[in-house]
């Protein structure tokens, strides 16, 4: 049987889709994302750019509308948060020979090591009790048995009296021998008193003296003549 020349074309044709069909459902298409951690160095609407502790050179992706922004737990942040110097981790797929971010990750950036001994600092609020000795203009001298000398305390205006339950005092009121707790700060080599409570002093049972009178009463007789 002879075929007409315009349906064996059409066949010819035919018979090469199918074949390319065929071929093609015989391969997997496969999209590989890789990701990257470092600091975001730049950033804008269409690139971003990380620099990691791996790599020299800080490393470029490219950025779309169909990249997303996410924080640490996977809840979308706002493009406008994501700024140089935030860690990021971003995770792409080759396009050719461009590197496309198809999510970034934001996260937090580490809190600075605080160091495990802590040093005091002036404004580092400390106690002292004791006995008041002396008190002059500016300055409140407090003994106690734990001090060889009396300690020099600077008040100031904002210096607070109170007594043992918080209850202001007046500061004439406040005179020596009394006891005392002293709170206060360091200033350089100033002890800056800023509260000074007034404690209850043990009670001294006052000495009654007993004072004895002797009357002598002296009698006087008649006189003889």
């Amino acid at each position: 049987m002879k075929m007409h020349p315009r349906t064996a074309a059409t066949t010819l044709c035919l018979g090469l889709i199918l074949g390319a069909v065929a071929y093609a459902g015989g391969q997997t298409v496969v999209e590989t994302t890789t990701n990257a951690t470092g600091t975001i160095s730049e950033f804008n609407p269409n690139t971003i750019v990380i620099k990691t502790e791996s790599s020299s050179a800080p490393i470029r992706y490219t950025s779309t509308r169909t990249t997303t922004y996410v924080d640490e737990n996977g809840v979308p942040v706002s493009i406008q948060t994501v700024k140089s110097g935030a860690p990021a981790t971003v995770y792409y797929v080759m396009e050719g020979d461009r590197m496309v971010a198809s999510k970034v990750v934001v996260r937090k950036a580490s809190s600075p090591q605080v160091a495990a001994t802590q040093t005091r600092t002036a404004a580092e609020a400390l106690t002292f009790t004791g006995v008041i000795s002396d008190i002059r203009p500016d300055t409140l001298m407090v003994r106690s048995d734990s001090s060889v000398e009396p300690l020099r305390y600077r008040y100031t205006r904002a210096t607070t009296y109170v007594d043992e339950s918080g209850v202001p005092v007046a500061r004439e009121s406040v005179r020596s021998g009394l006891p005392v707790t002293v709170y206060f700060r360091k200033d350089g080599d100033r002890l800056v008193a800023y509260k000074v409570m007034v404690r209850r002093g043990p009670v001294v049972e006052p000495v009654l003296e007993e004072k004895k009178t002797t009357t002598t009463t002296t009698t006087t007789g008649p006189t003889e003549k």
